[in-house]
């Protein structure tokens, strides 16, 4: 009866710490371009996993020194290969999976009042621009090498003002403070105020979405598995619904 009483007193115990145990915290690294598809995720996954989630926006550059200088996190998502790639090198993250499309476009004021339709026109005198800064943020570092790729030094010298991401990119252009920029696709789906001009393709450089976990996690196989959602159907599914086209 005893021996019985002990071990009836030990499943009770162990019950009620499993039933007391914290969610795991999950720290992710998101480009501040990717932030309508990341919030919808992780809205969906909190609901279906005991797991809270708590994510840093900012400009993949801005990212990669807030991992460096504070060596925490779990997972990193950013609108650029080269630059997660940069963070693989400086042994910061694992192997990654590629989720999306990060097509680069033109975006100009809704209704094109200056007639640009190809990067040409941007380069054209008494055109006004407005560009990502390479050094911050995905979509600058892949305008400024669309420019190089085309010899367009005219589009350089027309630019007037450089954002540290591409949602501050948007809303200058929104407000009138250039006559166009080189943007992403889907940051400017359903703009009441910008419109999109599509590159051609054998001038543009497609930038795709690779995910993956931070080696300085303290939490991989959670981590390993919120990455794997995003890279899922269902993950890329939140991101076709934004603007972004998946990766097959």
């Amino acid at each position: 009866m005893k021996k019985r009483f002990i071990c009836l007193t030990a499943a009770i115990i162990f019950l009620c710490g499993s039933m007391s145990a914290d969610p795991v915290h999950l720290l992710v690294y998101a480009g501040a371009g990717l932030k309508k598809p990341m919030d919808e995720i992780k809205t969906f996954y909190e609901s279906n996993h005991d797991v809270t989630i708590e994510y840093v926006y900012a400009g993949s550059a801005q990212l990669l020194a807030q991992i460096q200088l504070s060596g925490k996190g779990d997972v990193f998502i950013v609108g650029s290969e080269d630059v997660y790639k940069d963070a693989q090198m400086k042994k910061l993250a694992e192997a990654p999976v590629l989720v999306a499309h990060h097509t680069p476009c033109i975006a100009v004021r809704k209704g094109n009042p200056k007639h640009i339709l190809s990067l040409e026109d941007m380069a054209k005198p008494g055109i006004t621009v407005i560009l990502g800064d390479p050094k911050a943020n995905a979509i600058g570092l892949s305008a400024q090498k669309i420019i190089e790729k085309n010899k367009l030094s005219g589009i350089t010298a027309n630019t007037v003002a450089e954002t540290a991401t591409v949602n501050e990119l948007v809303l200058q252009l929104a407000m009138g403070q250039a006559d166009a920029a080189i943007v992403t696709k889907d940051s400017i789906v359903n703009s009441p105020k910008v419109d999109c001009i599509e590159i051609a393709p054998d001038k543009n450089i497609e930038q795709i979405i690779p995910v993956g976990i931070l080696t300085c996690s303290n939490h991989k196989a959670e981590a390993q598995s919120f990455a794997g959602f995003i890279a899922s159907p269902e993950g890329k599914e939140l991101f076709r619904k934004n603007g972004f086209e998946p990766v097959n």
